[in-house]
């Protein structure tokens, strides 16, 4: 499972490896990750998600590098082809992204393990991940 942890790491960074124009560098940058999870291990993969996560994308926006964090769910399910959880970061420029990707894929230290295993066990959850990265514009 840890490799798969690096493949999906290494997808996200090759999504941030595109050139970037002066004009996209200071507009907001969005991202949006869709879970595919395991039958019936929504529920756990939400509470670890918030346990292990969501600290980390508070303290982006407490730091104005995050603009808005949203979290979706499908109140209807239609079948395996639905994705089970999404969630769209909206960073305040394309450099805050890409710093914020680029920090997580430093080794932990050995003081955070159980947060570690926490993680670990929340990426076992997952199925299939797809991040996309999204042109917004406001009418």
């Amino acid at each position: 499972m840890r490799a798969a942890s690096t493949a999906l790491l290494l997808a996200a960074c090759c999504l941030f490896a595109a050139p970037v124009t002066a004009q996209q560098a200071q507009t907001p940058f969005v991202v949006e990750h869709t879970y595919w999870l395991k039958p019936g291990r929504h529920e756990q993969f939400i509470a670890l998600f918030k346990k292990t996560r969501l600290p980390l994308l508070h303290a982006e926006r407490q730091a104005g590098r995050l603009i808005s964090i949203r979290m979706a769910q499908p109140q209807l399910v239609q079948g395996r082809e639905q994705w089970d959880f999404r969630l769209t970061l909206t960073w305040k420029d394309h450099a805050s992204a890409q710093q914020f990707t680029a920090s997580q894929s430093s080794p932990e230290p050995a003081s955070n393990h159980r947060r570690a295993m926490e993680e670990q066990l929340r990426d076992e959850l997952i199925i299939e991940r797809n991040d996309i990265l999204l042109s917004e514009e406001m009418l």
